[in-house]
């Protein structure tokens, strides 16, 4: 079975979940893209030929899912300011939980970067199907609307997750648009 990041599943609504993750590594690119399809594609092969053995120390690494992209963003030395670079997307491979940064054999391509990601909390909705842009906005436009009658507000961007290879009839395919979700101690 594919390994997925580990999470504790903390409330669930129809299609909606609200996950508490684990931390993890994802191996990051980016790519031009004009939209979420084409820069996954892009994404997809500079990061498989990368698992695939294009490292220093020519080792395979296990593939994963899911196989996240999510907008491009420019963050300015005066935070918090964004700007999200028009076109470009940041396709992500989640690496296997065995590695630390330290154990990840280093690219050999000088496009993908490591980010280590904290534990944190984040809000999914799972959808059916190829994924296009229409399907993307009316899922990410009903987990916004859901997560604001909750009374949760977003941290970040919001991220396109899918699980399944190109080949696996739409009908069948797992896909999710997910978003951090603050969380306050009380």
């Amino acid at each position: 079975m594919t390994e997925t990041p580990r999470y504790e599943l903390i409330e669930r609504h129809e299609k909606i979940e609200i996950r508490r993750y684990a931390g993890y590594i994802k191996a990051e690119v980016t790519v031009d893209g004009q939209n979420y399809r084409t820069a996954i594609e892009r994404g997809f092969n500079v990061l498989a030929n990368f698992i695939f053995g294009n490292n220093t120390s020519r080792q395979k690494i296990e593939m994963t899912t899911p196989v996240q992209a999510s907008p491009a963003e420019k963050i300015a030395m005066t935070t918090p300011v964004t700007v999200t670079l028009s076109g470009q997307y940041v396709v992500a491979f989640i690496m296997p939980a065995r590695y630390t940064l330290d154990t990840l054999p280093l690219p050999n391509d000088p496009r993908i970067h490591f980010t280590a990601i904290p534990e944190h909390t984040a809000a999914a909705i799972r959808f059916n199907g190829y994924f296009n842009e229409q399907k993307i906005n009316r899922n990410k436009a009903h987990l916004v609307h859901w997560l604001a009658e909750q009374g949760l507000e977003t941290d970040g961007d919001f991220t396109l997750a899918g699980y399944n290879p190109p080949w696996v009839p739409g009908f069948l395919a797992r896909n999710e648009v997910m978003v951090n979700i603050k969380v306050t101690s009380n």
